[in-house]
């Protein structure tokens, strides 16, 4: 079962979904006023159009709101940084997270580019299978064994969501020794009592 272990940024998709509402409002109005039959039917056809896209944008973002930046399932790290189909890194690859500054690719009104707080994972030196990755700009970077969710599109970045995150990866670590050394221990047993007979 798949554990969301950071949610993406919820306050700027229920803005997006908002905006999105306000557009396909004004389509269903135009379509409403303009009939596509009548003598501005151009018009009419741009609001069904405008509502129509309206609709799809308010259904991608409702959609966006289920996918987290970084979940865990079956000893696995699931990344979203392309699509919504994510990135599967063993977890024993994982080395920590911590706390970074960075760019967040977003322009302020005066034009200076506004930085963001980004949760920053480390990936193990042997792991070089993984070290370098695409991943969308704006939602982080992914290369030289080194992956950055930007904060600007997850969930607020604290020390107390860093430290959540490392004691994840620490439990995840030692549920999956523990399994190891289960399965050793039967393998061990079971091939003392094949010896046996």
């Amino acid at each position: 079962m798949r554990e969301c272990w950071l949610r993406p940024n919820r306050r700027i998709l229920w803005l997006s979904c908002v905006v999105s509402a306000c557009v396909l409002v004004g389509g269903l109005a135009l379509a409403w006023f303009f009939p596509v039959n009548g003598n501005h039917a151009w018009a009419g056809w741009l609001g069904f159009v405008l509502a129509g896209a309206g609709l799809l944008a308010i259904a991608a973002f409702a959609y966006n709101m289920r996918l987290p930046r970084l979940a865990f399932e079956d000893d696995h790290l699931l990344v979203y940084l392309r699509s919504t189909i994510p990135e599967r890194v063993p977890i024993d690859a994982i080395e920590c997270f911590f706390l970074g500054q960075g760019p967040s690719l977003i322009r302020m009104p005066d034009g200076q580019e506004a930085e963001t707080s980004n949760i920053i994972i480390r990936l193990a030196e042997r792991a070089k299978e993984y070290h370098d990755r695409e991943a969308h700009p704006s939602l982080g970077e992914w290369h030289c064994g080194y992956i950055t969710v930007r904060g600007a599109w997850c969930e607020r970045i604290t020390p107390d969501l860093g430290k959540r995150l490392n004691e994840r990866l620490v439990a995840a670590h030692r549920r999956q020794r523990e399994r190891a050394k289960a399965v050793s221990a039967s393998k061990s047993e079971a091939a003392s009592k094949a010896e046996k007979v």
